[in-house]
């Protein structure tokens, strides 16, 4: 079992690409997310968690999703994923879950894929993620060449250091950084809901054909950068700046 949460679909075409060679099935967390229920897979041997990287972790509802479901006892869980900067201290992140919630450890691994978080950082052309995408598809099937045959990831131990780290930042980042609310549409709204459809959280409703938030937002940054008119705005910081159309090769 697959199972991968995406905001602008980076980690999705990571899982699909890694299903198509283990022949798994795929899971769109979104499913439970905006349902606020958990998973269960108990029957499942294998677990193959797909994510980005947030501030050297899993996204915070994905690993609250993770915790809270239900999983085969011992089943081997590998986790990979996609990042822009870098995998962090991701790999003690993942290897702590499969501790608490006994499961066997079988390696974290990534691969970098097109920044999208706008806000804060640069953003790369539409050429140059057309590249960084095509290029990712080695590590992808190396992944899942190892997934299919049970072996287990390749990986470098991060240091405890960035460990340290990254339990610090994460929940500052998380109270002074993560806020949905000032996310705005445009007068280039047109009412299509993708904003809404595409958001993992289901934080976004729409009244009278116009997105609203909720305060559920973690920054996936999905609405802001698949809006066919690119008609949603973050205060200030997003004016001007290209937009992430997802990845495609």
């Amino acid at each position: 079992m697959v199972i991968y949460f995406t905001g602008t679909g980076n980690s999705k075409f990571a899982a699909e690409n890694i299903a198509k060679i283990t022949g798994d099935t795929v899971y769109d967390s979104a499913l439970s997310l905006k349902e606020g229920t958990a998973m269960s897979f108990t029957e499942e041997d294998t677990l193959v968690f797909v994510c980005p990287i947030y501030v050297s972790a899993l996204p915070e509802p994905f690993e609250e999703l993770i915790r809270k479901s239900s999983f085969k006892k011992g089943a081997k869980a590998y986790f990979f994923m996609t990042y822009a900067g870098g995998i962090g201290a991701a790999d003690r992140f993942c290897k702590k879950i499969c501790e608490d919630m006994d499961l066997q450890y079988m390696g974290t691994s990534g691969v970098a894929m097109p920044q999208n978080y706008l806000l804060y950082f640069p953003m790369g052309s539409d050429w140059d993620n057309r590249k960084t995408v095509g290029h990712a598809m080695d590590a992808i099937k190396k992944a899942a060449e190892a997934i299919r045959l049970s072996a287990p990831f390749e990986e470098t131990k991060s240091k405890m250091s960035h460990y340290v780290i990254a339990k610090v930042s994460l929940p500052i980042f998380d109270k002074f950084f993560i806020t949905a609310k000032d996310f705005y549409a445009t007068d280039e709204c047109i009412g299509c809901s993708k904003c809404a459809r595409v958001c993992p959280l289901g934080n976004i409703s729409m009244k009278d054909k116009v997105p609203v938030w909720g305060d559920r937002c973690t920054h996936c940054m999905g609405c802001i950068n698949l809006c066919p008119k690119e008609a949603i705005e973050f205060g200030n910081r997003s004016q001007g700046k290209p937009r992430y159309h997802g990845p495609s090769v």
